[in-house]
């Protein structure tokens, strides 16, 4: 597994990788802080629990700065989905898994330490996004009418903290759901067709018809989650049912990765 995970580490620190996450992690902080700074609706004093945008009474709250981006990333959610699906059905359609095979017959570790390796890249990108997420939104704040001196407080850096640990866990769910998607399908188009559309508007129209889909879909449990609870389940929930999706998905794409031949 450490080996698989050093190898996995070196493709994502390639320059060029670097280079591409760097440009939209910068695009990604700036125009976030900008569309929520901006789009922050000026009564209220707390942003709507269904997950809307922040006020600016609660922007001017400790945890206002890193708020945005937790509220931004919460956006994200079908296209990092989409992200692992590819990522994972990719090494199948190229016959790279093969190879790695190779190198690593244990599948289980193999697998293992490829999602490690993502993750552990996502977490870094996590924390210099939110980073710059928050001097951005601490440039434009003064303009839209905010007051950020409590963004600097000790009680801050507890909301900074929190906001991190949140959204990483929000990623590692879209990245284990999106991995075993990836290893069931194996094929690219079919698993990016497949996520697009469950993660998309599948379980947003069902949503509109039946009010309980809140409750059961992972997709807008996860979202839930993110926006720290809703009018249909409280965030605790939201996580507690994702974690039995996740648990049961990397069971299933573990065993299907074991016994299935690798002919690619």
């Amino acid at each position: 597994m450490i080996r698989t995970f050093h190898a996995e580490l070196t493709k994502l620190l390639r320059r060029r990788v670097l280079l591409v996450t760097a440009l939209a992690v910068v695009v990604f902080a700036v125009g976030g802080a900008t569309i929520l700074v901006q789009s922050a609706d000026p009564v209220g004093p707390v942003r709507d629990a269904s997950g809307g945008t922040p006020t600016l009474q609660s922007l001017a709250a400790a945890g206002g700065g890193t708020d945005v981006f937790r509220v931004a990333v919460a956006f994200t959610g079908t296209f990092l989905f989409v992200v692992f699906v590819g990522v994972a059905a990719a090494e199948f359609s190229r016959g790279t898994i093969r190879t790695m095979l190779l190198r690593q017959p244990l599948r289980s570790r193999l697998l293992a330490g490829k999602l490690a390796a993502l993750l552990t890249f996502a977490a870094v990108t996590l924390a210099v996004t939110e980073a710059l997420t928050w001097v951005a939104a601490r440039v434009q704040a003064p303009g839209a009418g905010v007051d950020t001196s409590a963004w600097t407080s000790l009680h801050a850096v507890g909301s900074a903290v929190s906001d991190y640990g949140v959204v990483l866990l929000w990623i590692a769910g879209y990245a284990i759901l999106g991995t075993a998607l990836g290893v069931l399908v194996r094929s690219v188009p079919v698993a990016l067709a497949i996520g697009i559309a469950w993660a998309g508007p599948f379980e947003h129209i069902v949503q509109n018809s039946w009010a309980a889909a809140g409750r059961w879909f992972p997709g807008l449990l996860l979202e839930a989650f993110a926006a720290g609870g809703t009018t249909a389940v409280t965030a605790s929930r939201a996580i507690a049912t994702v974690g039995v999706y996740v648990l049961l998905a990397a069971a299933i794409a573990l065993v299907v990765f074991e016994r299935r031949d690798v002919v690619a």
